[in-house]
């Protein structure tokens, strides 16, 4: 007996080794995955616009007859209103970067804000126009923050007024008429969207922020962190030039849904003012999700779907969706030709500086 409980013992000593057990390698495609994300998910968005874009464009080349109907002489000066959009919106960032005095003219802002529309609409890259204007502008000026913050601030401000009308009209909708987990999601990107601003005017987060990368020994980043947030809340301090900025934000979207209506209008007979904003606004915010590249077949399912709920047919609405989707382009285009401009009239020693 003592010498089975002794035995026991032994066995279960600290200095008793487990048995050897092989250590569990993960699957080939997962660590592939993990090697390539990054492209990995620039494929994933590529194939589903594809895929959605395929289901539109079969829904619309089945009554071909449609496009042929089409109203074109409308079609220009859609494209008008859209361009004349994009030129409020540059008088939104030249706000932001006069309040900086950066030394830029509006022609070169506007010129920038159309190179990237062109990066973020035709080109299927992980580079954002956001990026490329942010990058331009600090290469011209020599200042990162302030440069980085006018560009965040401009489109946070926009995507704001964006998200908040349709936080707005979505209450007036007839109940159940849109689904109530989107509005839910509309209402909360609203309310998260304020709090963010809040906290970046108050810089509640750099603190927190500060003390990780310390411990992470990035003090470098800590001193760019810094500045960043500096510059942020000096943009965000101005009530008179926020306020400029959200009246600005107001008329482009006026102009854009003015665009939409017209295309509408030239491919359908117009649905009644009050039934179409509140739906081009929530088309608007639903090309906010970004499971694919540049809304690419979710901003056309959405017309298909929104327009459908106020009596436009699903032809009729793919086929506005399409026309919209090539004047974006066109826009873009445009953005296009300066990039190119640019490139050739840049003197030697500021090519390494120009977008």
């Amino acid at each position: 007996m003592l010498l089975r409980v002794a035995h026991h013992m032994t066995d279960s000593s600290p200095n008793s080794l487990p048995p050897h057990r092989p250590t569990r390698q993960p699957h080939p495609a997962v660590t592939w995955l993990k090697q390539h994300q990054s492209r990995a998910l620039l494929w994933l968005r590529l194939i589903v616009s594809v895929i959605l874009m395929a289901l539109v464009m079969s829904l619309v080349l089945d009554d071909r007859e449609k496009l042929r109907d089409v109203n074109w002489d409308w079609i220009p000066l859609a494209w008008l209103l859209m361009l004349t959009s994009t030129v409020v919106k540059a008088l939104r960032w030249s706000l932001l970067v006069r309040l900086s005095n950066m030394d830029l003219p509006y022609r070169r802002l506007l010129g920038t804000y159309l190179v990237g529309a062109f990066f973020s609409t035709v080109l299927p890259t992980s580079i954002g126009g956001d990026a490329v204007r942010a990058v331009d502008t600090a290469a011209k000026t020599g200042r990162v923050a302030d440069a980085t913050s006018s560009v965040l601030i401009e489109r946070g401000i926009g995507l704001l007024v964006v998200i908040g009308s349709g936080s707005i009209f979505g209450l007036f909708i007839e109940p159940g008429k849109v689904p109530g987990v989107f509005m839910l999601v509309v209402h909360g990107m609203f309310i998260a969207g304020v709090i963010g601003l809040l906290f970046l005017r108050q810089g509640w987060f750099i603190e927190p922020i500060a003390a990780l990368m310390s411990r992470a020994k990035m003090g470098k980043m800590v001193d760019k962190v810094s500045h960043l947030q500096a510059a942020l809340s000096g943009h965000l301090g101005h009530p008179r030039v926020l306020v400029q900025m959200l009246l600005l934000s107001i008329v482009a979207n006026m102009l854009t849904m003015g665009a939409t209506y017209l295309v509408l209008s030239a491919v359908t007979e117009p649905v009644p003012l009050a039934s179409f904003v509140p739906m081009i606004t929530l088309i608007t915010v639903a090309e906010l999700i970004p499971i694919s590249i540049a809304a690419l077949g979710v901003k056309e399912s959405a017309y298909i779907f929104f327009l459908g709920l106020v009596g436009v047919g699903s032809v009729e609405a793919g086929v506005t969706a399409i026309i919209m989707r090539a004047l974006t382009w066109a826009l873009a285009l445009l953005g296009g030709a300066v990039y190119i401009g640019r490139t050739f009239s840049a003197s030697p020693k500021d090519k390494a500086a120009e977008i």
